[in-house]
């Protein structure tokens, strides 16, 4: 398949700009806001799915090196070992969200303290700049995805990575809805179950990506093994 090899990095750039972005969504709140205390999850939590995009981009690259037989074996165990520890990571923000939820709804309805409480922690969640980072955020997906078209319209057949690409969007917009649709003094409770139901959606990628790798790698292993009658 031929690729349009300027529009292609342009692609990758934009989806480690997206990575990175969603990494330091929190201390990019933080800093417009100056509040410490609540700088929202939901935007950190898409790094499980769009780590995914930053795999496809940097796995496109190393095929068109050089000895591909030997690259497409080892990206197979690269693969298998960062699916492991994204699960495992997965995992662990899954159950951090989940606390966090179980925290702010049992504060919330511990009347009166416990509300008292939960406003004084939680109530002020800054929602417009959550909402403008994800919205900025939207527009360099957007853009990937033009400059993936771009590079060779091929990509979009490819049904696995537009089903990537499609959750991608539908993560970062479902964010945003939820954020932007409670009253204010819920949104911190709205912008964690985002963030739950991205961690979801990224944990069955990561499990599919692990058992696709050990498909991967055991073809591979049978590939090595002498026909009958060879020694």
């Amino acid at each position: 398949m031929t690729v349009r090899t300027p529009f292609f990095f342009l692609a990758a750039l934009t989806i480690v700009l997206v990575v990175s972005f969603e990494v330091a969504t929190m201390t990019f709140v933080r800093r417009v806001t100056g509040n410490e205390t609540i700088p929202g999850i939901g935007g950190l939590y898409l790094v499980l799915i769009d780590g995914l995009l930053l795999y496809f981009a940097v796995h496109t690259i190393v095929q068109h090196l050089p000895y591909k037989n030997v690259t497409a074996r080892v990206s197979s165990v690269v693969m298998l070992i960062l699916s492991l520890v994204g699960l495992i990571v997965a995992i662990g923000m899954i159950v951090s969200a989940f606390t966090r939820l179980l925290l702010m709804v049992g504060l919330l309805m511990a009347l009166p303290f416990g509300t008292a409480a939960y406003f004084d922690l939680y109530a002020d969640f800054p929602r417009n700049e959550a909402i403008a980072a994800l919205t900025f955020v939207m527009l360099l997906k957007l853009f990937f995805l033009v400059m993936l078209a771009l590079a060779n319209v091929g990509y979009l057949k490819f049904k696995g990575l537009m089903v990537l690409i499609g959750l991608s969007l539908l993560a970062t917009w479902l964010t945003s809805l939820l954020i932007a649709w409670p009253p204010p003094f819920l949104s911190s409770i709205t912008d964690t179950i985002a963030a739950l139901i991205t961690g979801i959606i990224g944990l069955v990628l990561l499990v599919l990506s692990f058992v696709t790798s050990i498909v991967g790698i055991w073809h591979a292993l049978r590939s090595l093994r002498p026909a009958p009658g060879q020694t």
